[in-house]
């Protein structure tokens, strides 16, 4: 039954579905009926027969008295074709039964799809029985069962098919999901393309570290980082120049103890300065005797036991101490309390760090600091060398060890950045090694995925870029591949759509996958069918691209519904067939202008009608030869 489209009402339509009920007022079979129904329905939901639009426009043409259409001679089967292929509607006259086969055969070998229909069932057979070999294989007594559309892709995929694309069958493609990022597949060749046009010195820390376990390797990323922070945080060099001279000795060992001690003094006099900023000042009338220090100490462990200072029968202890006492002040009074001794001492103590502090700077090259803005730049420059000495030091014990037979060495601080840069630089992007390594797996991996069996040529150049480190190579198999699965699906539907065709029609099925091979242009098929079954149930939209119409002559108007069956209709009427007083089919297409092909033993000739009679035209080539 003809399909639905989208609805689509308007006036032509409305003048369309008059003309198909005049047709039909003509007859009165069931068949006749039915057909007007089908058309009305096809009409009303906007998807009215191609066929019969254009019969009613080429009768409205003849009405309005248009110039007939030109004479077009047909003396061989391919000019006949074309003649049927530039009209559509076409009169075969006297034609017997082997020109009409003939002419089917035409037909056939020009990829059209033909519905043979009549109302005498041995014409048509008898038209069968005359088709050439060829085209006998592809004679059907009904329309083949797939829907038009399959029918369509399934003609086009055998006229596609190739023996390449065929033996995609055979092939296990990787899922495009498995297919490493070509990308990161770009990133990973740029790195080991460097790698490996780069010499052995070079790449030795990202080939020692690729060897490492990712435990092992992070912890020397994480010193690595240690070294890049601390080495940032140096005072800059120039002005500073004594932080990293002093830098680079710490990292061999050497003043090791006098920079420890000055870390500490540096720290102390530092801490003393802050604390005591508000407090009184402590000052000396005189130089402080030899053993000031110890003598204050003592006496200041006198007072915590208990003593005190008395003006008679003064104590030892009080006695030593008095000449210190005499020469001291804090503020502008003498010291008398616990608090007064502690806080001489600790003035006493500050200055004793502070000469430890001069003579360190002195022996490990540092400026001597002249106030104590001097003194805290001093003291944050060497906490900064101490940092980065710990992580230089670290950082060469771990690469002394990476390996067995480790080659790496530490040899200054320059070289410590450097080391420490790479390292980063691999946890970050890897390195060529580590890049070549993961390609070779991507390679191994994608190679696996099918036997050699079964692999296809873009899978294999695939593999092959990958190892290769080609990454346009890869990009290009990558597209190859889509391509490839494209082909398969296609390959897989045309074995499915052509099992489902080789279940109703097997001759037809296997005279198609031939034809594929030798003529793929020739894939049409025939269908012989009586004229009231066609009628009754008409095929799908699309189903034929010609309806030809045995013994026109002798069939009424309401068989012109038949032109529902396909865009072109072709009446053919016999030697000696003559029509009627009555309107017939031929007539109304005599009427319509129709192209007609005058078969004659002597020749043949085209005649367009214009409500003229065909027999008067002169034969000048044979139709259907």
């Amino acid at each position: 039954m003809l399909e639905a489209g989208p609805a689509n009402h308007n006036g032509e339509d409305d003048d369309l579905a008059v003309f198909v009920d005049r047709l039909a007022a003509a007859g009165s079979d069931q068949s006749t009926t039915d057909a007007q129904t089908q058309i009305h329905h096809a009409i009303a939901v906007g998807n009215s027969p191609p066929g019969v639009r254009r019969l009613a426009e080429a009768l409205a043409a003849s009405v309005a008295e248009l110039p007939p259409p030109p004479r077009r001679p047909v003396e061989d089967a391919a000019s006949l074709v074309s003649a049927v292929r530039d009209n559509t509607l076409v009169v075969l006259e006297d034609f017997d039964m082997p020109a009409t086969a003939r002419a089917v055969a035409a037909l056939l070998a020009d990829g059209r799809r033909v519905v043979v229909t009549g109302a005498v069932p041995a014409e048509l057979a008898a038209v069968r029985a005359a088709l050439p070999p060829d085209a006998a294989d592809r004679a059907l007594p009904h329309l083949p069962g797939l829907p038009p559309a399959e029918l369509r892709e399934l003609r086009r995929l055998l006229a596609t098919s190739t023996p390449e694309r065929r033996a995609r069958g055979d092939q296990l493609l990787p899922p495009e999901t498995a297919l490493p990022d070509a990308g990161e597949v770009a990133q990973l060749c740029a790195l080991a393309a460097g790698s490996e046009a780069a010499g052995d010195g070079e790449w030795m820390l990202p080939t020692l570290l690729a060897n490492l376990d990712e435990d092992r390797r992070a912890a020397v990323t994480s010193v690595a980082q240690c070294v890049d922070r601390s080495l940032a945080a140096m005072p800059p060099r120039g002005e500073h120049e004594w932080a990293w001279r002093l830098l680079s000795e710490l990292i061999y060992g050497r003043q090791r103890a006098v920079f420890d001690r000055m870390i500490e003094d540096t720290a102390e006099v530092s801490t003393v300065l802050d604390r005591t900023r508000s407090a009184p000042p402590v000052s000396f009338t005189a130089a402080p005797p030899p053993g000031a220090l110890q003598t204050l100490a003592r006496y200041r462990e006198f007072l915590a036991m208990g003593g005190r200072s008395r003006s008679y029968f003064r104590s030892a202890a009080q006695r030593d101490v008095q000449p210190v006492l005499d020469a001291v002040r804090i503020g502008m009074r003498l010291p008398e309390s616990v608090e007064d001794i502690d806080r001489v001492l600790e003035y006493l103590e500050l200055v004793e760090r502070q000469a430890r502090v001069d003579a360190a700077c002195a022996e490990l090259g540092v400026p001597i600091p002249a106030d104590e803005n001097e003194l805290a730049e001093i003291t944050d420059g060497l906490r900064r060398v101490a940092t980065a000495a710990r992580s230089v030091g670290a950082l060469r014990h771990d690469v002394l060890f990476l390996a067995a037979d480790s080659p790496l060495a530490v040899p200054d601080v320059d070289a410590a950045r450097q080391i420490a840069t790479g390292v980063l630089e691999f946890a970050v992007h890897g390195s060529g090694v580590d890049a070549a390594r993961r390609l070779d797996g991507m390679a191994d991996a994608l190679a696996g995925l099918s036997p050699v069996t079964a692999t296809a040529p873009e899978h294999e150049r695939a593999v092959t870029a990958l190892r290769e480190r080609d990454v346009r190579g890869y990009a290009a198999a990558v597209d190859a591949l889509g391509a490839a699965r494209r082909e398969q699906r296609d390959d897989q539907l045309r074995v499915l759509l052509l099992q489902r065709l080789e279940e109703g029609a097997p001759r037809l099925a296997a005279a198609w996958t031939a034809l594929a091979e030798t003529a793929p242009a020739a894939l049409g098929f025939v269908s012989f069918v009586p004229v009231e079954p066609l009628l009754s149930t008409l095929p799908p939209t699309d189903s034929a691209d010609v309806v030809l119409v045995l013994g026109a002559s002798g069939l009424g108007v309401e068989r012109l519904l038949l032109s529902a069956v396909a865009p072109r209709i072709v009446a053919v009427t016999g030697p000696g067939d003559a029509s009627g007083d009555s309107p017939t089919l031929l007539s109304v297409l005599q009427r319509a202008s129709a192209l007609v092909i005058r078969g004659r033993p002597a020749g043949g000739r085209v005649v367009p009608f214009n409500g003229g009679s065909a027999r008067a035209a002169t034969p000048v080539g044979q139709a259907g030869a």
